[in-house]
């Protein structure tokens, strides 16, 4: 199973107070990680889908029968920007070049729009 958007979340940049995402979708479990954004038609901009890989390490992303760019902010156990890649394509395989514990993917241009950078510090929030 696919990971879901209940709309449940929102994800925040605390160091500079912007909203990135208004509807995240978690890819908590094995299913929902390898899943991803494989056969999405869209991803529209407000949206993110957001990784907990349980356990640090040199994560990787595959782009497999994902139709659309993306841009992908790694993180910390503590919720810091490690490392940046924007507009990763389709068909690419990506690893990260640090150890992180959490990986946001967001629609291709968000990073640049936003102005989200290493160093700034994400927050996962439950909307109400």
């Amino acid at each position: 199973m696919g990971p879901r958007f209940p709309g449940k979340w929102k994800l925040i940049d605390s160091t500079t107070g912007t909203v990135i995402a208004r509807r995240v979708g978690l890819a908590d479990g094995f299913g929902s990680r390898f899943r991803g954004l494989m056969l999405r038609k869209r991803f529209p901009r407000g949206e993110a889908l957001f990784f907990d890989f349980k356990k640090p390490g040199r994560n990787s992303v595959h782009m497999f029968f994902v139709r659309f760019p993306i841009d992908l902010l790694y993180l910390d156990s503590s919720f810091r920007v490690v490392e940046v890649r924007s507009y990763l394509r389709p068909w690419q395989l990506h690893r990260s070049r640090v150890v992180s514990r959490y990986l946001v993917e967001l629609p291709a241009g968000t990073v640049s729009r936003l102005g989200v950078g290493l160093g700034h510090k994400i927050r996962l929030e439950k909307r109400f």
